[in-house]
């Protein structure tokens, strides 16, 4: 798959400022410095060890060694930033970082110690924990009408009535990831093929929200959709995107499918890389190429 990356951002008011930095009196610089630093409330959060001290029930169930420090940190951090939020959407990011930290820590406490035993039982006692923590949430969170727990129930255990909440979700556009409606699509395809066409189109256009690799599986999805419901002409023109975003230089299927259907390549040439273009740009939107009507 090809990493794709936005263009540079044009030059701001702040890259002025900067660049004229040196011609501010001394006495203008703390006035300045403070004007910057209102809107970097990061400088300001506290630190994991800060927040240990302040709030250790945050931390007493998690390792203490050099192990599994970054996912460890998010967890403490994320404890601490919603301590007072009893909404369901910050739980849906504690489930995956427990997720992570689960498998980090279970690794981790399978390292044996001949010296440092307690260092090895601290591991231990932490995916004992860590495991509790996280059956006890996903129970407490089994029945949430949050989009993305539902989600999360849906596609870690089935659950038939989150996976109903979240097709009603998606179907509403209420997500910005572009993972959530291929998903959708792959839920869709047998019985609706065109929704599911829909939802990968809206995949595509959520690209624009995010900083991901651009996943080419989406448009392979398409190519497969499009050959199944025998829509011969896209099923070319997602071929051809497909093995761009592959680097597969093989166009042996396309000649075929040109060749046996009598499709006008020229025209569906121009079309794929107008397509292909404005994914690798961020801006893909069906109805602006107008191919939601293909």
């Amino acid at each position: 798959m090809l990493k794709i990356f936005r263009k540079p951002l044009k030059t701001t008011i702040y890259d002025n400022l900067f660049s004229k930095f040196s011609t501010f009196k001394p006495a203008t610089l703390p006035v300045f410095s403070l004007v910057l630093l209102t809107g970097c409330g990061d400088l300001f959060a506290p630190s994991v060890k800060s927040i240990c001290e302040d709030y250790p029930h945050f931390c007493a169930d998690l390792n203490t060694d050099g192990w599994c420090r970054a996912e460890r940190s998010d967890i403490i951090r994320h404890r601490f930033d919603y301590k007072d939020d009893k909404s369901d959407r910050p739980k849906y990011d504690l489930l995956i970082n427990y997720e992570k930290y689960q498998s980090c820590i279970s690794k981790a406490s399978q390292i044996e110690y001949i010296k440092y035993r307690e260092k090895e039982f601290a591991r231990k006692d932490a995916t004992v924990s860590i495991n509790k923590a996280l059956k006890q949430l996903q129970w407490q969170t089994k029945n949430s009408p949050d989009p993305y727990i539902s989600y999360y129930q849906w596609s870690r255990f089935g659950n038939e009535a989150a996976k109903g909440r979240f097709i009603a979700a998606a179907k509403q556009g209420v997500f910005t990831e572009p993972k959530y409606y291929s998903d959708l699509a792959g839920i869709l395809i047998d019985e609706d093929p065109r929704a599911a066409r829909d939802a990968l189109f809206m995949a595509l256009s959520q690209y624009a929200n995010v900083d991901q690799e651009i996943d080419g599986h989406i448009a392979s999805m398409l190519m497969t959709l499009s050959l199944d419901t025998e829509n011969y002409r896209m099923a070319y023109v997602w071929t051809k995107v497909t093995n761009h975003f592959a680097n597969n230089i093989n166009n042996a299927q396309l000649l075929a499918l040109g060749q046996q259907y009598a499709l006008p390549v020229d025209i569906l040439d121009r079309l794929a890389g107008e397509i292909t273009d404005a994914i690798e740009a961020r801006e893909f939107d069906a109805k602006t190429l107008k191919i939601d009507r293909l």
